[in-house]
């Protein structure tokens, strides 16, 4: 199914990420729709053609795709305001049909079948996407338990042009929120903290900005390309007794790859517990 039409329930963050990684590329914005609460928020998307619905059941009734863009902590209040929604003599619908809908959540922590308990029985498929998603670049994990080829290739379908998809178990999912759904914070981190390590040795703000992020871009097309190991491309820049391997004693002083290890663990363990 080419641009099939798609309800985002949310458009925030991630949410509003997803909106406009389709829009730049091309997705119609005829065939998008989303409820959204905050009026500076829907006023972006309002201007590039996404009809805003003002009730969860209006969005409902005319698109083939729900995506669930609400925050783990509420997503639990909502529900039964849909439901009401939906069975209200002046819907369309008497009763939810959600069987013939293909859901989509990115909701971090909030399994499959919490979901189907609390919307009605149907196939649901779990996301984890990522920021870049609005460069074209992102990283889009796919939950594959219990869902279909069919319905998994039309998930991927979706998200093609906006990055590279990647099929795993539902048991990885709070793992993959821990590394790739929040991993970009940490690549940012690492990126201001090269910049500000250039600026302390008299670079200008400008030219470390520059010569940071374009070693990043730089390295992780050699490493996509070489098909060597990180340990293997670090190894070819450290010289002996040379100015690399002085700079990575410092790392493993400082315990930085045990310092990232504990990081995706603990967004991991808060992926869980928002579930």
């Amino acid at each position: 199914m080419k641009n099939p039409s798609i309800f985002f329930v949310g458009a925030g963050n991630m949410g509003g990420a997803i909106l406009n990684g389709l829009l730049k590329a091309n997705y119609s914005a005829t065939q998008l729709s989303f409820l959204e609460p905050a009026d500076a928020i829907a006023e972006t998307f309002e201007k590039a053609g996404v009809k805003r619905v003002k009730t969860f059941a209006e969005g409902y009734n005319n698109a083939e795709v729900l995506l669930l863009c609400v925050k783990p902590q509420i997503f639990s209040k909502l529900p039964a305001t849909w439901i009401e929604e939906l069975q209200s003599p002046t819907n369309v619908l008497s009763l939810p049909n959600i069987e013939n809908k293909t859901v989509i959540s990115i909701m971090a922590g909030v399994t499959k079948e919490k979901i189907r308990q609390s919307i009605g029985d149907t196939e649901i498929v779990r996301i984890m996407p990522n920021l870049p998603l609005t460069v074209g670049k992102g990283t889009i994990a796919l939950a594959t338990d219990g869902v279909s080829e069919e319905t998994l290739n039309f998930a991927e379908s979706i998200f093609a042009s906006v990055g590279t998809t990647c099929r795993v178990q539902e048991s990885w999912m709070d793992a993959v929120t821990g590394l790739s759904g929040s991993g970009p914070a940490y690549v940012f981190e690492f990126i201001e903290g090269l910049i500000r390590g250039g600026v302390s040795m008299g670079l200008s703000r400008e030219a470390a900005s520059k010569l940071a992020i374009s070693t990043v871009e730089g390295s992780v097309a050699l490493l996509k390309e070489s098909k060597k190991s990180p340990a293997d491309l670090s190894a070819m820049v450290s010289s002996p007794g040379g100015t690399t391997i002085a700079g990575l004693e410092v790392l493993e002083n400082n315990s930085f790859r045990g310092t990232l290890m504990e990081t995706v663990k603990a967004a991991t363990k808060r992926s869980k517990e928002l579930g």
